[in-house]
């Protein structure tokens, strides 16, 4: 009996436990990963603004009052 308890029913046991903690770390790196994606606009148009003349006409339409070099 102890053999069999050792191939069939420990198996049930640490698989589920692996697959449970790598979904658990799969879902923190993709919210991690979400958060670092997220751009300040405004601080996105002000560094763009000190680039070309399109950049520039660009801020301005969007109305930002000093473009910080």
């Amino acid at each position: 009996m102890p053999v069999e308890f050792y191939f069939i029913v420990i198996p049930f046991f640490t698989i589920p436990v692996f697959l449970v903690s790598l979904d658990y770390l799969n879902k923190n790196a993709a919210v991690e990963r979400k958060r670092r994606n997220v751009i300040d606009f405004d601080k996105y148009i002000k560094q763009k603004g000190k680039g070309d003349a399109v950049d520039s006409a660009i801020a301005e339409l969007i109305d930002i009052d000093q473009i910080v070099a």
